[in-house]
């Protein structure tokens, strides 16, 4: 007899993303960064691994992150970009893993 898991694993994704934070934002640019990309309900969890990049604008500084986003159940990519979109100032996912 096969023994089934019914048991929804956790599931994880790295991916590289630019978020535009505004100038006089509290804390630092990654401590920020990472509170926006928690934010959403369809987001369980996220970790900047890296910051890849800094780039100071007029009102907003951009900077590109990589991330790890969990996620309590498996999702594919197309998911992961649409969840992703609901973070307020993201600019662009360019890279899911």
């Amino acid at each position: 007899m096969a023994v089934s898991n019914t048991t929804d694993l956790d599931s994880t994704t790295i991916a590289v993303v630019t978020i535009r934070i505004p100038c006089g934002a509290d804390g630092d640019l990654v401590t920020d960064a990472e509170k926006r990309l928690s934010r959403p309900e369809t987001i369980d969890d996220v970790t900047i691994d890296e910051l890849d990049s800094i780039e100071p604008q007029l009102s907003a500084t951009l900077i590109t992150v990589e991330i790890t986003v969990l996620w309590t159940t498996a999702i594919g990519e197309e998911e992961v970009r649409d969840r992703l979109a609901g973070v307020s100032g993201l600019e662009s996912v360019r890279r899911i893993a």
